[in-house]
C-alpha cells in the first residue's frame, strides 16, 4: 500500500467524514472505496468514438456503393 497527502477543501473534508462515519469505516477505508468503485465504472463504461477527425474524408470521392466494391476487390 502507499501512502499519500491530498488536500481537500473544508466542506468536502466534512462531507467525507460525515459519510465515513455513516458507514462506520474510517476516512481512508471510505476514500479507497469510493475510488475503487469510480474506476471500475470507468472500467465498464463502453467509451463513445470521436470519428470527428474523419469528417470529409470521403469528399470529393466516388462513394457509390459498385465503386467503392471495385476498389475493394481489385
Amino acid at each position: 500500500m502507499h501512502r499519500t497527502q491530498i488536500y481537500f477543501e473544508e466542506s468536502l473534508f466534512e462531507e467525507l467524514k460525515s459519510q465515513a462515519n455513516a458507514l462506520g469505516i474510517s476516512l481512508s477505508a471510505y476514500i479507497r472505496n469510493t475510488l475503487k468503485k469510480d474506476l471500475q465504472e470507468r472500467k465498464n463504461k463502453p467509451q463513445s468514438n470521436d470519428f470527428s477527425q474523419f469528417t470529409g474524408m470521403w469528399e470529393g470521392r466516388e462513394t457509390t456503393q459498385e465503386t467503392l466494391r471495385e476498389q475493394a476487390w481489385k
